[in-house]
């Protein structure tokens, strides 16, 4: 169907001149308090009439019955009122019909366009609250929405709708994941792994509303050779790593033969995750030296005793890949940089001797654990031609921005909003082509609307 809607905008000016921001500002304020809506309204009310005009005529119409039936009887209208991001739509009477087949009553412009009965938002309009929702407070999404939308609504049924949403769930890429053992699979892939702690409220107290506690969240991701990001998962449940590495083999997540786990110096991390990627671990350099001090203060070093400590352990774990490709490097040069790499874990032999002379037995140890997995990129190159990070940076980065929301504006989660705004916050951030292409598939946005807009200008006195 196609139709044409013509309106009339009147414009009126002071003949001495005007500002421009005045202007902008008051055509804001009527498109988005009147024109929108009414458009939208329009265009719904006179797409109804047509159907309406076919069912009088005894023509079939792009609906039918769930019975099979496809000729109704009209049966009076229905008043409806939907939310959208374009402002809230009144629509007074839409045609509702009778099955004469069944004696069911219907609406058919709303289940034409997806509404369900009870419906009284639009997708769009949810999609665009979770977004705000994943990035600042209910409280400030609701001044926003009322202030740029015109849709009025209290922060606790934005909080609502996050609790009720399916838009968090995050699904392993079958892509991505190893396939049956001789059978050419996908490509291995390297998966970052993170936690951090945060204020949570805890399930029980006067009135429900708990006491404080400790929140925990651990975070997965995953980068495939292309260098394309998606996420694995979140957990916000205070799940261990052995209970997180147990769920994941439930899910049969398991990566293919080359994979590589990137992650900091928790031991429970490379234990317990290592199954998922077949063992292989690089351990996060920056993460190594930054945490040798810390061990060495717990041994009674200071900043000073430590920092010559520091400063080696860097020089030894400078050891970077060629810049050409894996073909293109000859075998001697291949030779030489596993020389280098054989000579710099005989460095690291000497600086935990020589750490574990100073005194610093935990650091000791310390070092013995990390030794080795700090040169896993360089041998895994040299194995398969296929680079990793010597360091966590990018999970760091998701992490800062799970950090931002959760821990600096606000902290009175449950666990049940934390798991949500964090799933969600994780799929916009690291996946946000899978969170868009999972928004156009629920609206069903497949070229069926084509608008066009002319401008007639009339000039009067």
């Amino acid at each position: 169907m196609h139709f044409n809607i013509v309106s009339n905008l009147g414009v009126t000016v002071k003949d001495s001149g005007f500002s421009i921001d005045e202007l902008v500002v008051r055509m804001q304020e009527l498109f988005n308090q009147k024109a929108f809506p009414e458009l939208l309204c329009e265009i719904l009310m006179m797409f109804d009439e047509m159907m309406k005009l076919l069912v009088m005529r005894k023509c079939p119409i792009p609906f039918s019955c769930g019975c099979g039936g496809e000729s109704f009887v009209l049966d009076g209208t229905r008043a409806r009122k939907i939310r959208t991001p374009i402002g809230t739509v009144d629509i007074p009477a839409l045609m509702r019909v009778k099955c004469p087949y069944c004696g069911k009553t219907h609406v058919p412009l709303l289940e034409i366009c997806g509404i369900e009965a009870y419906q009284t938002k639009t997708d769009g309009l949810e999609k665009l609250i979770l977004e705000k929702c994943a990035q600042t407070s209910y409280r400030r999404v609701e001044k926003d929405v009322a202030d740029s939308m015109c849709v009025r609504l209290d922060h606790s049924t934005f909080h609502r709708w996050m609790l009720r949403t399916d838009a968090d769930d995050i699904r392993v890429p079958e892509d991505a994941i190893a396939s049956i053992p001789g059978v050419e699979g996908p490509r291995p892939v390297q998966v970052f792994a993170d936690g951090m702690k945060c204020k949570s409220v805890g399930d029980d107290g006067p009135k429900g509303h708990g006491h404080a506690v400790q929140g925990d969240i651990k975070v997965l991701l995953g980068i495939r050779e292309s260098g394309t990001v998606f996420p694995i998962g979140t957990w916000a449940g205070h799940e261990t790593w052995e209970e997180i590495g147990d769920e994941l083999e439930r899910r049969k997540v398991k990566f293919p033969e080359g994979s590589v786990l990137v992650c900091d110096g928790e031991p429970e991390i490379s234990e317990q995750l290592a199954r998922i990627v077949n063992g292989d671990h690089q351990r996060c350099q920056w993460h190594t030296a930054r945490d040798l001090y810390y061990e060495m203060w717990l041994d009674g070093g200071n900043r000073d005793k430590c920092r010559p400590f520091q400063d080696r352990l860097k020089k030894i774990m400078a050891i970077e890949l060629p810049k050409e490709d894996f073909e293109k490097v000859s075998d001697e040069d291949k030779k030489a940089l596993s020389d280098k790499t054989d000579a710099a874990e005989k460095q690291m032999d000497g600086l935990i001797a020589d750490v574990r002379k100073g005194g610093y037995e935990k650091a000791a140890g310390y070092l013995e654990r990390a030794k080795s997995a700090i040169f896993a990129y360089v041998r895994r190159w040299l194995l398969l031609g296929i680079a990793c990070p010597k360091a966590s940076s990018f999970i760091e980065r998701t992490m800062r921005e799970l950090g931002r929301r959760i821990k600096k504006l606000a902290y009175n989660w449950k666990e049940a909003g934390l798991n949500k705004v964090s799933s969600i916050l994780l799929k916009i951030f690291a996946s946000n082509e899978e969170w868009e292409k999972y928004w156009r598939e629920r609206m069903n946005l497949n070229q069926k609307v084509m608008l066009s807009f002319k401008l007639q200008k009339h000039l009067c006195r």
